[in-house]
C-alpha cells in the first residue's frame, strides 16, 4: 500500500466559469451542461442536464470524458465516474474534473472520495459559511491510500456486490410489506363477511 497526495496521482481541472462564455440568445455553440442537481449519489441524472449557449467553442478540457471523475466542490460532494453515456457534458466551475493516472482505478478513487473521513478532511477549512465548500488546495493535498491494482479491483467488486445485495434486500422488504398488507386486507374482508 502507498500513500500519495491526490495531485500526485491525478490531473485535477476546475470547471469553466460559465458567466464569461454565456451567449445572450441562441447560439451555434450549444452544450449540455452538468448542474449540481444532475449529480446524484453515484450517477448523472440526464433529466437534470441543462443547455448552455456559448459565445464561442469551448475546450475539451471542460467536457466530461469516460473514466474521469466529476465531483462537486460543495457538500455533499457526490463523486461520480463518467461513463460513455455521460461523455461530453460541460462542467461548470462548481464542479471539478479528476483524471486518475494508471496507478489507481477510477472506481476505487470514487469510493475513496465518497468516504466520510475524506469529507471531514476537505471541510475542515471550508471557506463559505452559508454553503460548505472546499478549496481546490485541500483537494490537491488530500492523501489517498492506494493498495495494489488487484486489491483496488477487489474493493470495487465487493462494493458493487454490497450495493446489489442492498438493492435486493430493499426489494424483498417492499415485497414482504405488500404481501402482509394483502394478507391483512383479505383477513379484514373475511371478518366483515362474518359480521
Amino acid at each position: 500500500m502507498a500513500l500519495y497526495c491526490l495531485r500526485e496521482i491525478s490531473t485535477i481541472q476546475i470547471g469553466l466559469i460559465l458567466a464569461r462564455k454565456k451567449a445572450r440568445n441562441d447560439s451555434q455553440y450549444v452544450y449540455r451542461q452538468l448542474t449540481l442537481r444532475s449529480m446524484e449519489n453515484d450517477r448523472i441524472n440526464p433529466d437534470a442536464i441543462t443547455l448552455f449557449n456559448s459565445l464561442s467553442p469551448l475546450g475539451n478540457e471542460y467536457l466530461t470524458r469516460a473514466g474521469t471523475i466529476v465531483m462537486k466542490l460543495f457538500a455533499p460532494f457526490n463523486p461520480i465516474v463518467i461513463t460513455k453515456e455521460a461523455e461530453g457534458y460541460l462542467v461548470p466551475s462548481q464542479i471539478v474534473i479528476i483524471e486518475p493516472d494508471k496507478s489507481i482505478l477510477a472506481d476505487y478513487l470514487r469510493l475513496y472520495l465518497s468516504q466520510d473521513f475524506v469529507a471531514k478532511y476537505l471541510l475542515a477549512n471550508y471557506f463559505w459559511i452559508a454553503q460548505k465548500a472546499i478549496t481546490v488546495e485541500s483537494l490537491f493535498n488530500l492523501e489517498v491510500i492506494i493498495p495494489s491494482l488487484k486489491n483496488q479491483q477487489l474493493i470495487c467488486d465487493f462494493y458493487r456486490n454490497h450495493r446489489h445485495l442492498s438493492s435486493l434486500r430493499r426489494d424483498l422488504e417492499r415485497e414482504e410489506k405488500a404481501m402482509m398488507k394483502h394478507i391483512f386486507s383479505i383477513l379484514s374482508r373475511e371478518k366483515e363477511q362474518q359480521l
